[in-house]
């Protein structure tokens, strides 16, 4: 036998005899260190949720650095600057909300704040990135809180169960919701309604069976139950380029019917 080969030999025979049990030794390990490390985690999250209950961070660095950034290009899609304090309700959700932050939220000088599900600041490193990035839990007192300092609030009013309906592709299907008209008239001040075109395209989403039940039960349980593979560009997790169209109307205080009304005229304009 050749050097080369001996030297092969050698080194699976070490792989075969001793490899296996040095992995199982490493993983027994491990788990003591793992649960140290999680429980760390858990009380630095918890601790940083009641240090900034309740604060609304519209212009931290972080944000700023995102900002610079033109993800309005890769779409592209057109942005909306808002200048007056306002009830920011994006239609439809999707899955990402793409037209609402690459078009509104993540643009330069925007000072909006985006409501997202309360339970993601509960996730530790991320629970204070998405705070430091603009975003306050969908809570109606921090959420009024927010509008009363003159904060312009981004809300998505299908929220989950929208985010099912996205396996359709259909952008002008909506889950009608009221909770933000009723936010936007007791803090008194208007509505701006926007509809982004092309957001239900950003991904393919696979199409399961009884979706009108897991839509109602998505709404009931604030869960997605959606099956968890999304194809964006190229199959990739990010979205497709699929070219976003948004436009927006003022509309004052209004009660539901008249508001989604509004809504499908708007749709249809775009």
């Amino acid at each position: 036998m050749k050097l080369v080969h001996i030297l092969c030999f050698i080194v699976i025979t070490f792989c075969w005899i001793w490899m296996l049990p040095l992995l199982i030794l490493g993983a027994i390990c491990s788990i003591p260190l793992a649960i140290l490390t999680l429980t760390i985690s858990i009380i630095i999250s918890l601790t940083l949720q009641w240090w900034f209950h309740g604060q609304i961070i519209p212009n931290n660095i972080l944000r700023r650095w995102f900002s610079y950034c033109p993800w309005h290009e890769w779409f592209p899609c057109n942005t909306i600057s808002i200048s007056e304090t306002s009830v920011v309700a994006v239609h439809p959700h999707g899955v990402l909300c793409c037209g609402a932050l690459a078009g509104i939220h993540f643009v330069p000088e925007s000072q909006t704040v985006f409501c997202v599900a309360p339970i993601l600041f509960f996730v530790p490193v991320l629970g204070w990135c998405v705070r430091a990035l603009g975003c306050i839990p969908a809570r109606y007192d921090i959420m009024l809180l927010a509008l009363q300092k003159g904060h312009s609030l981004i809300v998505v009013p299908g929220g989950v169960p929208e985010l099912v309906m996205t396996e359709v592709g259909d952008d002008y299907k909506t889950f009608e919701r009221s909770g933000f008209i009723r936010l936007a008239q007791e803090a008194q001040v208007p509505i701006q309604s926007v509809f982004v075109k092309g957001e239900c395209q950003t991904y393919h989403m696979w199409k399961a069976p009884f979706h009108n039940k897991r839509v109602y039960l998505s709404w009931k349980l604030n869960i997605p139950l959606v099956f968890p593979c999304f194809r964006g560009w190229y199959g990739s997790w990010l979205p497709k380029r699929i070219p976003l169209v948004l436009k927006t109307q003022r509309i004052e205080s209004t009660t539901k019917q008249e508001y989604y009304s509004y809504l499908k005229r708007l749709q249809q304009e775009t």
